[in-house]
């Protein structure tokens, strides 16, 4: 067997990036443009106009669903923060998914999630690239769309917390929306 060795590895590769300054910025610059490339071109193969439109104003409407109000065990100040948390926890790099797992065990019953879904609402997304809440660069190339809370978890939560995952789909499903 072959012996590495780290340090040798790592002066060469230190001297590869002294030497070759230039053209590994000019590949990251490249990287960078192809991303906004993307971003704008996906955005106005829908006309141009979709640049322009700022979907956070309700261009996309939401519809609430109905809660049996005799079945709910929480009030609507619950619902509403229970729905601001879950988006806390799924609007910036990272997920939290323990706090998810927290909440989540306390909507055992379809109704108060359905109560906190509606709270939730539509709230602007970022695409399956960076994910979380859109920045202003976002909102000005359009590179977000208006999503539910089980949109939300669809783009957030994986496999990868299968317990999370498994209760989400649970609580969900429980609730008459299918993810």
């Amino acid at each position: 067997m072959a012996n590495f060795n780290f340090q040798d590895k790592l002066a060469k590769t230190g001297t590869f990036i002294a030497n070759n300054k230039k053209p590994l910025l000019y590949v990251g610059g490249a990287v960078v443009l192809v991303i906004l490339g993307y971003s704008i071109v996906s955005r106005t193969k829908k006309g141009i106009s979709s640049l322009f439109t700022d979907k956070s104003k309700g261009v996309t409407p939401f519809e609430d669903v109905e809660v049996d109000d005799t079945k709910v065990t929480i009030s609507d100040s619950v619902a509403n923060a229970y729905a601001n948390q879950l988006y806390g926890a799924m609007a910036n790099a990272g997920t939290d998914e323990d706090l998810i797992y927290s909440i989540l065990q306390k909507l055992q019953k379809k109704d108060d999630f359905r109560k906190v879904y509606n709270k939730f609402g539509k709230r602007s997304y970022v695409g399956k690239l960076v994910g979380g809440s859109p920045t202003a660069l976002d909102r000005w190339l359009g590179n977000y769309d208006d999503f539910d809370l089980v949109q939300w978890f669809n783009e957030e939560v994986g496999y990868s917390n299968y317990p999370t995952y498994s209760l989400i789909r649970k609580v969900v499903n429980n609730a008459g929306f299918s993810m």
